[in-house]
């Protein structure tokens, strides 16, 4: 086993990223699951899991109500959690053999609650020095995306009213881009969840307006399940 899959490593971050004791203890509650995550037999997808700390997977298992609507920025095992705990499922996603691979998935399983759109990069055209960070760059950080606009991506959440959605999970491409679209489209009460929150420039431009209409429900490092790296979630309340 890799030195990252190791006790020893999952004690170093979490002592990492704990600032109390009480913490550090909520964090080795943990590591049994996400031993066990490791299993070449299982993933997100067969396991019907979100792919996000085990914090936030415990706040959804206990806020996801069946009535609730909800739209993905990148689907997987998320799309299966929130089909069997959901009403209706909306996701984008932008990858066309990962799309059809995870319609198969769905239909397979019986899902009938999902509503998938495959939704492609365009190439970028402008000439204009482009940041990541900036949602109105429509922009992924990802090596090797720098010459592609995710505009039609991010602004799919659009073709829904405002107000409408009860939780929306951002965990794909521009993820700046994408808060900023999803913000007006959250119900008051509804929740808007952002994965990998730890990356800074997710969140440099958009503080000011998510701290004026959210307030922060969690914002914790954890173990991950599938992956030995320790990440963040952030999970917004809407006022």
């Amino acid at each position: 086993m890799s030195w990252k899959k190791s006790k020893w490593f999952f004690v170093v971050q979490a002592l990492k990223y704990s600032r109390t004791k009480k913490e550090f203890t909520e964090i080795m509650a943990q590591r049994q699951k996400w031993f066990a995550s490791f299993d070449k037999n299982r993933n997100s997808v067969i396991d019907e899991s979100t792919w996000l700390t085990q914090f936030a997977i415990r706040y959804l298992e206990q806020n996801v109500k069946s009535t609730h609507q909800v739209f993905e920025f990148g689907g997987g095992g998320s799309t299966l959690f929130f089909c069997k705990h959901a009403q209706t499922v909306y996701s984008v996603e932008d990858h066309p053999e990962w799309f059809k691979t995870l319609s198969e998935t769905i239909t397979r399983k019986g899902y009938t609650n999902w509503i998938g759109q495959f939704v492609p990069s365009e190439p970028y055209t402008g000439t204009q020095s482009r940041n990541p960070g900036d949602p109105s760059h429509f922009m992924s950080g990802a090596k090797g995306m720098e010459q592609l606009s995710f505009e039609q991506y991010a602004t799919a959440i659009n073709q829904y009213p405002e107000q409408f959605f009860d939780w929306v999970l951002v965990d794909g491409r521009a993820r700046p881009s994408c808060m900023k679209q999803a913000i007006p489209h959250v119900k008051s009460g509804g929740y808007l969840v952002l994965d990998n929150s730890d990356r800074p420039y997710y969140l440099s431009y958009l503080r000011d307006e998510l701290n004026a209409y959210f307030n922060v429900v969690l914002d914790r490092v954890g173990p991950t399940l599938y992956t030995p790296d320790f990440t963040r979630t952030t999970i917004f309340q809407k006022k």
